[in-house]
């Protein structure tokens, strides 16, 4: 597998190989074009007459070549390449990413993405079968100075979002009425936030056998965990069951019922 992956980009490389060949950054490129740094995630290059004048993004925000401006970190895949003055190709991981990584000659990044299936070893420094490879998406952005308090959106809930500092994630929730907007990166009303929440997975599953984990979402699925995989498989009750986390099963709701989400299940009244 690693050798056909490899027959694949060896074409790109040399491309590449060629159009680095004169190692100048801004060679025919137009004035007042922007281009990556390739060093950090918030530098980069302004083009004037041919030559390349560094530049650096505000604090919290790193630079996206293909809008041509300044972004948040989780909408640019940040492409971070050793220095060399090698034509050598290598492959590097992107931070927050498991199916891109880029392909670096003399310095400059190239952004490549994993056959379907497949995930970019960090390691071996190949594209792999995703069960072989050890790929965690962390909850805050490793492209800027973590001594820098950001927030950043959950994901699965748009009424909340996370304050990153160090590394570290402290979730919040927004008043009552009001939305995380990615945009601000503040609470707002909800008619000026696009929220598109995605299917929340346990925190974690246990790292051996089979388990059958409420979803933090809803009263009425769960997630079935196999040895600790990253990815469980979400399931639904039957209509009229819900997932009752005390025991793990899906049954009628009663006044004893525990959800996920922390809310009471709805007890359908007596029949008489």
């Amino acid at each position: 597998m690693n050798r056909v992956w490899l027959l694949a980009v060896l074409l790109e490389i040399l491309l590449l190989q060629a159009a680095l060949s004169n190692n100048t950054r801004c060679a025919n490129r137009p004035d007042g074009v922007f281009i990556n740094d390739f060093t950090a995630c918030d530098a980069f290059y302004t083009c004037l007459r041919g030559e390349a004048f560094p530049g650096v993004c505000p604090i919290g925000f790193v630079f996206n070549e293909e809008l041509q401006l300044c972004d948040h970190p989780w909408n640019v895949k940040c492409l971070i390449c050793p220095e060399s003055d090698s034509f050598e190709a290598t492959f590097e991981p992107i931070d927050g990413e498991c199916t891109y990584y880029s392909v670096c000659v003399q310095g400059i990044g190239e952004l490549r993405e994993c056959a379907q299936g497949l995930q970019f070893d960090p390691v071996e420094k190949t594209c792999d079968l995703a069960e072989n490879v050890n790929c965690e998406i962390p909850l805050c952005p490793n492209n800027v100075n973590p001594n820098v308090p950001i927030s950043v959106p959950n994901p699965s809930d748009c009424s909340r979002y996370y304050i990153c500092f160090m590394g570290e994630a402290s979730e919040r929730e927004c008043a009552p009425t009001l939305l995380f907007n990615p945009e601000t990166r503040l609470c707002d009303l909800e008619e000026n936030v696009e929220c598109e929440e995605g299917v929340p997975s346990p925190t974690s599953c246990p790292p051996t056998g089979i388990h059958y984990v409420g979803n933090p979402a809803d009263c009425v699925s769960y997630f079935v965990c196999l040895n600790g995989e990253k990815s469980p498989t979400p399931v639904s009750c039957a209509a009229g069951l819900i997932f009752d986390i005390t025991d793990s099963v899906c049954r009628p709701p009663n006044e004893e019922s525990r959800c996920a989400n922390g809310e009471e299940p709805t007890v359908p009244p007596l029949m008489v």
